[in-house]
């Protein structure tokens, strides 16, 4: 699934929010958290679920989230061109969040061989 950043409270929240039908798909009612894996890392780190997800906004909100998207220079973001990210399941409310487009300090792929000097 596709989720993109979010900020609210005057910028000082960060969240991710699930585009879609994901929270549907993918979310269920009796979760109070879900276990996040950033792509910079292979630590797991818990995101509560609040009310509002079900209800309005599905962003999952979270202080490791704000430092993941300042610590790749991610945030803050142009008005109306926040990240977007692929959100992969990995079971037992588990998810994967991976790069959906290049962005600053991401690394990149070394397409062809550097010339010999």
């Amino acid at each position: 699934m596709i989720a993109s950043g979010w900020r609210g409270g005057r910028g000082f929240v960060y969240g991710l929010r699930v585009l879609g039908n994901g929270r549907w798909l993918y979310f269920r009612r009796e979760w109070a958290s879900v276990r996040l894996i950033f792509p910079d890392g292979d630590r797991e780190v818990s995101v509560p679920i609040t009310d509002s997800f079900w209800e309005k906004c599905p962003a999952l909100r979270s202080r490791e989230i704000k430092e993941f998207f300042i610590r790749n220079g991610l945030a803050p973001w142009p008005k109306n061109h926040p990240p977007h990210f692929v959100l992969e399941p990995r079971g037992g409310g588990c998810f994967r969040l991976g790069w959906l487009e290049h962005v600053p300090r991401q690394p990149a792929l070394l397409l062809e061989p550097p010339e010999s000097e």
